[in-house]
């Protein structure tokens, strides 16, 4: 029996890579320390598999599992056009991801639908005194996995 959690996650992270708008964003699919990962990044943490399966006949089951990502961008300057700026820039990467989910709910075939399902936005100053923005989402994924 084959999880495709890590192939969908991955498929994710190789078509955000290839985007033109993404060019100079660091894309990855595990996390990493956010001073070290640039001034923009795309990060994608734990997966969490949901605790219930639903059997589809006898060679098959239907599970979901949910991925934490996160963007993280920072701005240079102590102003408020600083901070907005940030605020607008992890908003056009989120959209990426979101776009990248709709051209191709499926991720190449390795789950049956996966979408964006909520975020949070934190606001701050990093470590070398840029305004920062991060913006926590999760994406949720569904699949029938087969004998």
């Amino acid at each position: 029996m084959l999880v495709p959690w890590h192939r969908a996650l991955a498929v994710l992270v190789d078509r955000l890579r290839i985007d033109p708008r993404l060019a100079g964003v660091a894309v990855y699919s595990g996390a990493v320390d956010p001073e070290l990962a640039g001034l923009e990044s795309i990060q994608f943490s734990g997966i969490q598999e949901a605790a219930e399966w639903r059997q589809l006949g006898t060679s098959a089951l239907e599970a979901s599992a949910t991925v934490t990502g996160l963007v993280w961008v920072t701005r240079h300057g102590e102003a408020e056009n600083a901070i907005r700026s940030a605020r607008q820039r992890a908003d056009e990467l989120r959209q990426c991801i979101t776009e990248a989910l709709w051209d191709d709910p499926t991720l190449g075939g390795a789950v049956q639908a996966a979408w964006i399902d909520g975020a949070s936005y934190d606001q701050g100053v990093s470590a070398d005194g840029a305004r920062a923005c991060r913006v926590t989402f999760t994406v949720r994924m569904t699949a029938w996995i087969r004998r």
